[in-house]
């Protein structure tokens, strides 16, 4: 209660405002005023202007009116007052005048620049002591307000007076009980200038704020906990606007609005602001808002304790329970959404490195998989390890040697390129899934282990898999071009990275600047043992539905549920994708189908199935899918020409070149040569 008597006695003389607090007030107060003695002068001219122009106006209608006049006469054979010649309307010289004076004025008040009066130690004194009367004033009302209103209730209801009487002795008690325990000073903050002064103002340092302090001193007072950030942050250099922050398990979330600098400059000082605050080390993620609207909101959040201490475990589904077109939750987010994907025609990278917790992400996305009715799991790992304790319920088999790798990857390329082959004669852009006919999501790991033409045949499923609804989930411990082959990292659909290098960063968000934007995986810890988990688990995600960096966790199924998963959905009975054997078939046997019209079809597959595609964005497509026939060319001047020159010989030589002709686009500002889509559909068998 003395720290509370301390506290009300500061606010009461006004001596918890600093001499810059008083200053900005002043400051503020002539700016005001200068502001709306501006407005007032510039309406007065513009008032005067607009008398004058009416002036104007009446003399221009008299003398039109008096010229009329005249005419008449003169028709009339009388005398016109000018002998019928000369005359006319024309302004007084002085009301022109007068326009151009006020008109001048105008504009030199509202060119006018405010120039702050410097505020002597005498105003600061004078300022202070105005705060402190209108806060008596304002105290001593309601004060008065306060004891007439109890007076009233115990009046008038004496029940209802005892008990609010008890409930704000209550409060109070409470109040000194916790500030007994921790007085905190109250730190208002500096009232924002309304103007950018060209100087400081007069010799009052507008800097004058309080010592930053730890956050740990702020408790769980929200306004303690905004000041404490805002100190920190202000003493790095920058002077962003802190809102008050909400309290969560695990922290502070901060509003955050830049008025000046940029993410990318906050970003760079968290470090030192954790040192300031006293927070544990990589434990502050500062990321934009609404990127795509407002680049100056931000979110900072802070964490005091561990984020997903209480994160439920993995959910265990029935068998044949879920469909993959459903949506598959990878886990919560550090503000409790969830991460909802679609892994129907879905590709997926995950990339960690050892300890980061990959087994778990590959295992929950291998949990849902198994548990749908229209999808099957393929499991392809060159080490022998794969899908583990649920290596059973992968109903398309497993390949475990980088031989069987291969072999595996390109029956599911065949199996692919026969699926979009069959669309053509259909009215279905994509496979449509069902439990005859389900999607085939392959769990590839250690890609670098593959075989050089295994590599080809993932990366070309990469490309044609989309529409067949084959799709990969691909984890490697590194994403750069060396381990990965190809720039791929980027092109995915959905993008985990969990505890992971520095530079896998940029190459899997795509960005240069990701760790600016507040992508900071590489800063989580992987696990080194099961006896300390570290950060395991957690994650960063890029699906079609977030791209915000935010930390993740993704629940852990442990391998004896996992097994005794594996077992039911056995029992249960897995989807047999042999079924769609005859469905994927052509209409006439494979060799019957040119290989040209057949490339051609999964190179418009790949693009996304466009109208038409010019001769040189389909020389690319070409040569991904089949380097050895089409890439002879690259880096060739001459590369396209030689590509369209050689597209046409097969054509002819299939017996095609009538029906899938290369047209110029006339209605294209450039006039390429093309080849289309319907074309291409029509001389399918």
């Amino acid at each position: 209660m003395r720290h509370a008597r301390s506290e009300f006695g500061r606010w009461w003389s006004a001596e918890d405002q600093t001499d810059t607090h008083i200053a900005h007030r002043l400051l503020n107060a002539q700016y005001v005023i200068w502001k709306r003695g501006r407005r007032e002068f510039s309406e007065h001219a513009r008032r005067n202007i607009e008398a004058l122009k009416q002036q104007q106006k009446m003399q221009l209608q008299i003398q039109h009116r008096r010229m009329y006049q005249q005419k008449q006469q003169m028709r009339r054979g009388g005398y016109g007052g000018y002998g019928g010649y000369g005359g006319g309307a024309s302004l007084s010289p002085i009301t022109v005048h007068r326009t151009m004076q006020w008109g001048d004025y105008q504009i030199r008040v509202d060119q006018e620049i405010f120039e702050h009066v410097p505020i002597s130690p005498v105003m600061l004194k004078i300022g202070r002591e105005q705060l402190a009367a209108r806060r008596r004033r304002t105290a001593s009302a309601l004060l008065l307000a306060a004891a007439a209103a109890w007076l009233l209730l115990w009046w008038l209801a004496p029940g209802a007076g005892l008990v609010v009487t008890l409930a704000a002795l209550l409060l109070a008690t409470a109040y000194a009980a916790v500030q007994g325990h921790r007085p905190v000073r109250r730190r208002p903050p500096v009232p924002r200038l309304k103007f950018i002064p060209a100087a400081a103002p007069g010799e009052i340092a507008l800097d004058g704020d309080p010592e930053p302090f730890p956050l740990g001193d702020a408790g769980r007072s929200p306004r303690e906990a905004k000041e404490a950030l805002r100190l920190a942050v202000k003493k790095e250099g920058l002077t962003p606007e802190v809102g008050v922050p909400a309290p969560t398990d695990w922290g502070w979330r901060y509003p955050v609005t830049l008025t000046s600098g940029t993410l990318d400059d906050l970003v760079r000082r968290l470090p030192a602001v954790a040192t300031t605050l006293r927070v544990g080390t990589n434990r502050i993620f500062a990321q934009a808002t609404h990127a795509d609207t407002d680049s100056s909101a931000v979110t900072v959040r802070i964490l005091t304790t561990k984020p997903f201490a209480d994160a439920t475990t993995a959910p265990a589904r029935p068998p044949l329970s879920v469909s993959i077109t459903g949506e598959a939750d990878l886990g919560p987010s550090i503000d409790g959404d969830g991460t909802p994907v679609i892994l129907a025609g879905q590709h997926v990278l995950v990339v960690g490195v050892t300890g980061a917790g990959k087994s778990a992400m590959i295992r929950a996305l291998a949990e849902y998989v198994t548990a749908c009715t229209d999808a099957v799991a393929v499991d392809v790992d060159p080490t022998g390890v794969g899908l583990g304790p649920l290596r059973p319920a992968a109903a398309g088999g497993g390949a475990y040697t980088p031989e069987a790798a291969e072999r595996a990857l390109k029956r599911e390329l065949a199996r692919a390129e026969a699926r979009i082959a069959s669309l053509g004669s259909g009215v279905d852009d994509n496979w449509q899934v069902s439990p005859d006919s389900p999607a085939v999501v392959v769990f590839l790991d250690e890609y670098a282990r593959l075989t050089p033409a295994g590599k080809e045949a993932a990366l070309a499923l990469l490309g044609v898999g989309r529409k067949a609804r084959i799709t990969l989930v691909l984890s490697t411990r590194d994403a750069t071009r060396d381990v990965l082959g190809e720039a791929i990292a980027d092109s995915v659909g959905v993008r985990i990275l969990m505890p992971c290098r520095a530079a896998d960063v940029p190459l899997v968000v795509g960005e240069s600047t990701a760790v600016t934007q507040g992508w900071l995986p590489h800063l989580l810890k992987p696990s080194p043992g099961e006896w300390e988990p570290a950060d395991a688990g957690k994650y960063y995600a890029i699906t079609p539905r977030s791209s915000t960096p935010i930390v993740r966790y993704v629940p852990h199924l442990t391998p004896a549920a996992a097994a005794e998963l594996a077992t039911q959905r056995l029992k249960a009975g897995l989807p047999d994708i042999d079924a769609t054997r005859a469905a994927t078939a052509p209409a006439q046997p494979a060799a019957e189908v040119a290989p040209i019209l057949r490339a051609l079809r999964v190179a418009f597959a790949a693009a996304g199935d466009p109208e038409w595609l010019a001769t040189g964005p389909l020389a690319d497509l070409l040569a991904d899918a089949d380097a050895e026939t089409w890439g002879r060319w690259d880096g060739r001047t001459d590369r396209t020409a030689m590509v369209g020159r050689t597209l046409r010989a097969e054509l002819r030589r299939a017996g095609l070149a009538d029906a899938i002709p290369n047209q110029r686009l006339e209605t294209h500002p450039d006039r390429p040569t093309v080849y289309r889509l319907a074309d291409v559909v029509a001389a399918l068998p």
